[in-house]
């Protein structure tokens, strides 16, 4: 079946479609359909039924895909493990990675249904040129950095706007991990948001003490 973009018409596309790739664009990598129906549907009867049908034509004309990945749970992120500054004391390494690890539930991974941009719609919003290979065992980490992105949407919407996602900043540096993401102020100062995963002492140990050398307040959620 052609579609009006296959045969090169231009389609028109609602508000809600152009929040959802410039997001998918500048901010995050994944949504998956339960984010986007709880975020842009909130009020239906059905969000995911609804949802999934209004992206159905985004899939059909390739600007948006959708993938169906196996991920592990989802934790309910209602705000950030631990907030620092420069000039702060160090926090204790250990006791934030313990609670890091000890908060995930033994629960068999899922499949799990969730969408990307294609690279022609990154293209045209400004983001990567080239969307990363979906890699299995980060999907369930890169959807709670768009879960914790969520939470700014709706909670601190002015921040929202300077949220500049992972794969639009220049790399750390050789061994570094890369910030998941950085609000850049108007003011010209930076702040880091990370989601923690199950970091171990020395991977929180070295996030942190990259960020203090930088000179960088965090949140790590």
């Amino acid at each position: 079946m052609r579609t009006a973009a296959s045969w090169g018409f231009p389609m028109k596309r609602t508000v809600r479609d152009q929040q959802i790739q410039r997001a998918l664009a500048l901010k995050v990598r994944y949504f998956s359909l339960r984010q986007i129906a709880g975020c842009w549907w909130p009020d239906a009867k059905q969000p995911e039924v609804l949802a999934q049908r209004g992206l159905r034509q985004l899939v059909l004309d390739g600007l948006i895909e959708r993938l169906t990945p196996m991920t592990g749970p989802m934790l309910d992120l209602a705000a950030p493990l631990l907030s620092w500054q420069p000039g702060q004391p160090d926090p204790d390494f250990g006791a934030v990675s313990w609670r890091l690890q000890s908060r995930w539930p033994q629960v068999p991974l899922t499949p799990t249904t969730i969408y990307r941009n294609s690279a022609r719609t990154n293209s045209m919003y400004g983001g990567p040129d080239d969307p990363k290979a979906v890699k299995i065992d980060q999907v369930t980490h890169d959807l709670h950095v768009s879960a914790v992105y969520l939470h700014f949407l709706r909670h601190r919407p002015d921040e929202a706007e300077f949220w500049v996602g992972e794969d639009l900043r220049p790399k750390s540096g050789f061994r570094l991990k890369d910030p998941d993401a950085i609000l850049e102020h108007p003011d010209g100062s930076l702040h880091v948001v990370e989601f923690g995963g199950k970091y171990d002492t020395d991977r929180f140990r070295a996030f942190h003490l990259d960020c203090a050398k930088r000179g960088r307040s965090y949140e790590l959620w």
